[in-house]
Formats: structure tokens, C-alpha cells, sequence
């Protein structure tokens, strides 16, 4: 069994979208790069020829990566199971739905992808689109047919450090200026509602919608979901709060610490620095059941085999920072 005792630097996965254009990836998150309209970054992606990050030092994508070192992940999936990204939306994206695994298998040969926000930040005014107010289809098919989006579609406001849990076959939409941190399975399947009638500048025509397909897997009645705030507890030196828990797509944790602190893990886990002088992913390997917070710390006389993946970006000076942290198991 190979293991690493190295840092393994991974870059970023760019895309550019219509609706993004601003400046906070790159001014408060430090991407470089010249995508433009810069939209979202996936700091974890894996579907191979399509969005797929790069691993410089293995010559290799992480898809790659994943198929050859299986037991640097240990995970039970074929595919890697996760999907990381950041999203800084200058406008409302577009009303839209993921379809479950039987239906995305048969529609792209994919999988389905539920996912899970966290608000990073957004103005007192923030909003996402969520759920719908429809009790039957036959509801639900008429005011998206005579587009009464009034009745049809329920916004939430958006609380800076909310969770938020998105089971296949929610209407949902990332309002504008709402800074979100998304947690999905590695699967790539959206079907649209609506898209505003927007013109996209890449192509000078509209967006395809599937307004039948949607209808088809839409949820209904809808399920109601709300924003969930998770208390945090000390813990070896860090604040945790667990944010939420899908086991084989998505556990996600939030942590804050000053200066040194140390984290116990059942599983292996990407972790993403949101907050502080460095914005970075990491992925560190569960098999030891003890390691030293994110595993940099010079001269450590921990023992454990561990693997990180880093975007390529400088990490000295982190352990003697306050960060926030989103730690997302495997």
C-alpha cells in the first residue's frame, strides 16, 4: 500500500458563467486566473473529460488520481464521491432541479446530486429560491406553463453561516451577491425551469430548459426545507459545529481555531480554508485516526499516514493564523 507523508498540491477547476463577473474569488479568495466571466471554482471535481482538477505533481487529474490510489480515499464508490466548489453569483442563476440516480442514469448515464450549501456571505436583502408553493402537478405544471413564478416559487433569506440541505428533486436557485459554499455528489445532471429568458453572451441564444423532465422529477408537495444553524463546541483548540450529515455524498463541518489545533477523523476528508490569510483544499487520509490539523505543522512527532491536496498557493504561516474551516468527509 503506497503512502504519502508529502503535500500533494491540486489546482483548481475554473468556470466561467454568465452570471458571475465578480471580484471576490479573486480578491478575497486569491484565484488567479484568467476565466472570464469568473462564476464558481470547483475545489474538488473529479468527472472525467469534463470538469476534472489537476494533481501537477502526480501528472495526473483527480479522477485519475482516484481510480490508481483507491486506498489513499477509501471510499465505496466507484467515482470519487464528492464535489467541492465556491459560487459568487452577480445575478440569480437559474430555477432549477438535479434529478436522482435512476432517472440521471437513463437521462445522461450519470448519477444524481443532491448537494448541501453553506452562506459564506450576503447583503441583509439575500435570498435564495427554494421549494414551491404547488400541491399538485396539475398545480405545478399550470402557473410554470402561464409562468405565475408569484405563486409557484418560495424564496428564503439567507443567513451568513446557514446550512442548507438540497435532496434530489428541490426547485432551488442561488439568488445574487450570495457567496455560497456547495457540497455535492461528484455527478454533473441539472434540469431548468426557468432561466429568466436570459441571453447567454457565449452562444446569443437562450438556455435550454426541460420543463417536462422537471415536472417529471420535481418534488410534490414540496418538502419545505429551512436554513438550519448549528451550535459550535470547543474542541483540542478548535470551534466545530457539524453541519450536516449524508453518508456517500456529504458530511460537512465547520471548524474555527487560533494558532494550533488538532482534529480526530473517522474518515478521510477534504478540508477547505474559507476564512483567513489563506484560502486552500486539502485532503487528508482517515486511515489513522489522529492527526495533527491539517497536517503542517513543521516537525510534528505525529505518526500518522496522511495525504493533502492543496491548490497551488504558499501554506507557511498558516498554523500561526485564525482560519475558518469546512471539513467535508469521504
Amino acid at each position: 500500500m503506497r503512502t504519502m507523508r508529502k503535500i500533494v498540491k491540486i489546482e483548481p477547476y475554473y468556470e466561467p458563467r454568465m452570471w458571475g463577473g465578480g471580484s471576490r474569488l479573486k480578491e478575497e479568495f486569491h484565484y488567479a486566473t484568467d476565466v472570464a466571466p469568473l462564476g464558481e471554482v470547483y475545489n474538488v471535481v473529479a468527472l472525467p473529460g469534463h470538469a476534472d482538477c489537476f494533481v501537477p505533481e502526480m501528472n495526473c487529474t483527480l479522477s485519475q488520481l482516484y481510480g490508481s490510489c483507491p486506498e489513499w480515499f477509501e471510499c465505496e464508490t466507484k467515482e470519487l464521491p464528492i464535489r467541492v466548489n465556491i459560487l459568487d453569483p452577480m445575478a440569480d442563476l437559474s430555477i432549477q432541479i438535479h434529478p436522482d440516480d435512476a432517472f440521471a442514469k437513463q437521462y445522461n448515464g450519470g448519477r444524481g446530486k443532491p448537494e448541501a450549501w453553506v452562506i459564506l456571505d450576503a447583503p441583509t436583502d439575500g435570498y435564495i429560491e427554494f421549494g414551491h408553493h404547488a400541491k399538485t402537478h396539475e398545480q405545478f405544471k399550470t402557473w410554470s406553463t402561464e409562468r405565475k413564478w408569484d405563486k409557484l416559487l418560495r424564496y428564503l433569506k439567507t443567513p451568513v453561516g446557514g446550512f442548507i440541505d438540497i435532496p434530489a428533486g428541490t426547485l432551488h436557485a442561488i439568488g445574487k451577491w450570495v457567496l455560497t459554499y456547495n457540497i455535492s455528489r461528484n455527478a454533473d445532471c441539472t434540469l431548468r425551469l426557468y432561466d429568466y429568458d436570459r441571453i447567454d453572451p457565449a452562444t446569443g441564444a437562450k438556455r435550454a430548459i426541460q420543463v417536462e423532465e422537471v415536472l417529471e422529477n420535481v418534488n410534490i408537495p414540496d418538502r419545505l426545507i429551512e436554513f438550519q444553524m448549528f451550535p459550535s463546541v470547543s474542541e483540542h483548540g478548535c470551534r466545530v459545529s457539524a453541519t450536516g450529515t449524508r453518508r456517500g455524498c456529504i458530511r460537512c463541518t465547520g471548524s474555527k481555531r487560533r494558532r494550533r489545533g488538532v482534529s480526530f477523523m473517522m474518515r478521510s476528508r477534504f478540508i477547505r480554508v474559507c476564512r483567513g490569510k489563506e484560502r486552500s483544499t486539502g485532503f487528508l487520509s482517515g486511515r489513522e485516526r489522529r492527526c495533527l490539523f491539517l497536517a503542517i505543522a513543521a516537525g510534528s512527532s505525529w505518526k500518522e499516514r496522511w495525504i493533502c491536496l492543496w491548490p497551488a498557493t504558499a501554506m507557511k504561516e498558516r498554523i500561526e493564523k485564525e482560519e475558518d474551516f469546512f471539513l467535508t468527509d469521504l
